[in-house]
């Protein structure tokens, strides 16, 4: 079987990858990169859930292995890398999980396949900042039976090397690139995993056990129209802080101390 190496977050898109991948013969290796992020357990919670109703599904084909857990501190560190991504963020503000997966690719020596939406007219800060420094090539995995695994990648003729030293070894899996997040929900239906969405997390500063409303991917699911991802409160909180800069200033300060004495 193909091995397939897969960064998992337990969000909407890395784990529409897995289901996606799910139903073809490879091994897919979830890995999941430990950062301390206030979401951590959240996000563990999930792909422990969603990895069950994968291994139920009588539609499934792969092997699943075991998630491995990356921490942070166990990267190596690359200089050049490092200092590529200081460079790129001065006008992109790409999350910093992307040099360290960048850093993590080159420990392994393999491919790292990563969910990320563009579709059509994406702006995303991924998105933006490979628009802007990259050009992309398709490529495709060959599986045994004739099936394959499409995927874009950074192409080193057209893209410039900061560029190229943050996405090293990192593979954007199709359709999902080309596609909107409306889009890859009704993706999720027609391949028979619409039950996956309701168990994928991707607040990054829950509060009170929910998602906040707040954070950056908070607003995302708003602006994506994908409001009822968002409990009530957090729909609230959204509409009467995000917009609002008085508000969201004693919000953020609120939430500081939340993480303080919790």
């Amino acid at each position: 079987m193909e091995k397939i190496n897969v960064l998992w977050t337990g969000g909407f898109d890395s784990s529409f990858v897995i289901s996606q991948l799910s139903l073809l013969p490879v091994e897919i290796q979830p890995i999941y990169i430990s950062m301390g992020r206030k979401s951590e357990s959240f996000e563990l919670k999930a792909m422990q859930e969603i990895g069950e109703f994968i291994n139920a599904n009588s539609i499934k084909r792969c092997e699943l292995l075991p998630l491995r857990i990356v921490k942070e501190e166990d990267i190596p560190a690359y200089k050049q890398v490092t200092d590529s991504y200081n460079t790129i963020i001065k006008e992109h503000q790409i999350g910093f999980q992307q040099e360290r997966l960048s850093r993590l690719s080159r420990q392994m020596g393999e491919h790292l396949v990563q969910g990320i939406e563009e579709g059509p007219g994406g702006n995303g800060h991924v998105c933006s900042a490979i628009r802007s420094y990259a050009t992309l090539v398709d490529g495709s995995i060959k599986l045994e039976g004739g099936e394959e695994i499409e995927f874009a990648e950074l192409d080193p003729a057209g893209s410039s090397r900061e560029i190229m030293d943050i996405f090293w070894g990192v593979r954007f899996i199709k359709p999902l690139w080309d596609m909107t997040k409306l889009q890859t929900q009704e993706a999720y239906k027609e391949i028979g995993y619409e039950k996956v969405m309701a168990m994928t997390w991707f607040c990054a500063q829950p509060i009170y056990g929910g998602p906040c409303g707040l954070c950056n991917p908070c607003a995302s699911v708003m602006k994506a129209d994908m409001a009822f991802r968002l409990p009530r409160r957090a729909q609230i909180m959204y509409k009467l802080f995000k917009k609002n800069r008085v508000l969201n200033y004693f919000f953020v300060k609120f939430r500081m101390i939340y993480y303080r004495f919790r």
